[in-house]
């Protein structure tokens, strides 16, 4: 739960608001591995994690005299500086640049591992014993890669309580504090997104099937 921390980061963010560098260095060593992580799965790349891992930590810097203990725990004023820059940036994307990898309007996740495995070399290709252990794990990562393209061809609003419920592990009382909202819409929108994964996973999973069979390949 956040108010296991809480004591301890108020005490940092009032010593942060007074100037105290030593002070940030520590609140910056208890969240930024989680700041990280919530952009990472927000926006499918490490650059761009780190990206909103320093501007949210500069806007604290700038901004921590406006942080109200009275509003909520200073994790969840984190967590929403870090939520805004996330938007700031998927909004100069959609009016810069077009996603790499996008078709059909959907942001494709390009990783080594996946164009590793869709080099056409035939490297798997010779007979022998581990070749079924070999395209069981490829299976494994197909899904995991698929998992994590679907997640980010969600609304952000939805994309969110995934992020932080399902990836992070995060308790439904938590995700509510970090997003400003009651318990009830994480709850709902959590049940909507992953009815929403589950279409997403099935078509994708028929399509990949239908393109192995053409291929002489069993699903």
């Amino acid at each position: 739960m956040l108010e296991a921390n809480e004591p301890r980061d108020l005490e940092l963010m009032r010593r942060l608001s007074a100037g105290d560098e030593d002070a940030f260095l520590e609140f910056y060593r208890r969240h930024q591995g989680g700041v990280f992580r919530y952009a990472l799965h927000m926006t499918g790349r490490p650059e761009a994690a780190d990206d909103v891992v320093q501007e949210t930590f500069l806007t604290l810097i700038r901004h921590a005299a406006k942080y109200d203990e009275g509003k909520g725990a200073p994790a969840a004023f984190l967590y929403g500086v870090a939520r805004n820059h996330v938007r700031k940036l998927h909004e100069k994307e959609r009016r810069d640049l077009a996603f790499p990898g996008e078709e059909g309007g959907e942001f494709v996740l390009e990783t080594g591992a996946a164009r590793g495995n869709s080099n056409g070399n035939g490297r798997y290709a010779a007979a022998s014993s581990g070749t079924e252990s070999v395209l069981q794990g490829l299976a494994k990562e197909e899904t995991i890669l698929m998992l994590r393209d679907a997640v980010l061809t969600l609304p952000m609003d939805y994309r969110e309580p995934v992020t932080l419920c399902d990836l992070q592990g995060k308790s439904y009382e938590d995700a509510a504090a970090l997003l400003a909202c009651p318990v009830g819409t994480v709850r709902s929108r959590l049940n909507r997104a992953r009815s929403m994964l589950l279409e997403k996973l099935r078509s994708r999973r028929t399509g990949t099937g239908a393109l192995r069979a053409q291929l002489g390949d069993k699903p």
